[in-house]
């Protein structure tokens, strides 16, 4: 849907050495990240104006290590919890705003002998501020928790599911990612991306609409 495109780019950073003296006085530090995303949602078929709506998501957030808590046959257990804010950077009547405190245990599943993985996990997250003047039902829209599951091989394909439950509806963002080195003879690093999405407020502008649509691209990390 060349109307309905979009474009993401996402970072991470972890503002305390892990050699300083106050990671290793308190380790804890050292599982502690800012990260920022941006979104933006335009429409290819426009020549003078095609860009619609842009978030933008500040975050920091802590993430465990690998639990001890976990069963044997469990590979990985983490939770990261976190606070975001989402904005769209415009004024007046089209300003949208919020914030997330969230939560999100995810578990990890790893076969050796076939090289196949599993991740199973979900979010929580309760509003804070969020701007009662431009967007005070979002959680009508939004929810207030998600499940997400991916599956798939490091090198070869990996599809992953994101489902999202509101009192105006479900929603779901289905994605494959295939690394694009196994057709060119290893000398290409990004991956082709087909992306399906059925979602209430997908971005903040439209908040009360659904999206629905079918996307391909290139990623270059998953």
């Amino acid at each position: 849907n060349p109307e309905k495109s979009s474009f993401q780019i996402s970072f991470k950073y972890r503002p305390f050495n892990p050699e300083g003296s106050w990671s290793v006085e308190h380790p804890w530090l050292q599982r502690v990240y800012m990260a920022y995303s941006q979104t933006t949602f335009y429409d290819l078929k426009e020549a003078s104006t095609p860009f619609e709506d842009t978030s933008y998501k500040p975050e920091i957030f802590f993430i465990t290590s690998n639990l001890d808590a976990r069963p044997d046959w469990m590979q990985g257990l983490f939770v990261q919890t976190g606070w975001q804010h989402e904005s769209n950077g415009r004024g007046g009547e089209m300003s949208r705003s919020t914030n997330f405190l969230y939560a999100r245990p995810m578990a990890i599943f790893y076969n050796e002998a076939s090289r196949l993985g599993l991740m199973l996990g979900g979010r929580a997250w309760l509003y804070v501020n969020n701007s009662r003047d431009h967007n005070p039902d979002l959680h009508r829209y939004r929810g207030y928790f998600e499940l997400e599951a991916k599956v798939g091989k490091a090198d070869f394909i990996v599809a992953g599911a994101c489902m999202r439950w509101a009192s105006r509806g479900a929603s779901v963002q289905i994605d494959a990612t295939y690394p694009l080195h196994r057709l060119v003879s290893g000398n290409l690093d990004l991956y082709f991306q087909v992306q399906y999405v059925n979602a209430l407020a997908e971005n903040l502008l439209d908040y009360r609409s659904r999206t629905e649509a079918l996307r391909l691209g290139l990623a270059l990390v998953r």
